[in-house]
């Protein structure tokens, strides 16, 4: 299939056990820096004082993340480019 002819390249048993081995991969990273982001960020919490809420805080703070993550890929997806801080008055 030569590139550019519009066709659907079609996966073979390979591609689908890397794109597994990559899935499974990524899953157990994020797992791994949740794990760690979750119990730094309690610590803190219950230092300055969060007491129960500090169980809570830091799933808002990683789902926070995820979902800036998610607004900017949306935004680079359909064309709409992040602000560029150069064009503010005084930068």
């Amino acid at each position: 299939m030569a590139p550019g002819t519009g066709e659907t390249p079609q996966l073979t048993r390979a591609h689908r056990v890397l794109i597994g081995m990559v899935v499974f991969g990524a899953v157990v990273i994020a797992g791994t820096g949740f794990a760690g982001s979750y119990a730094a960020v309690r610590e803190l919490a219950l230092k300055k004082g969060f007491g129960d809420f500090s169980y809570v805080f830091p799933i808002g703070v990683d789902a926070g993340v995820g979902v800036l993550l998610a607004l900017d890929l949306l935004l680079t997806w359909i064309r709409i480019p992040s602000p560029s801080y150069a064009r503010l008055p005084g930068c």
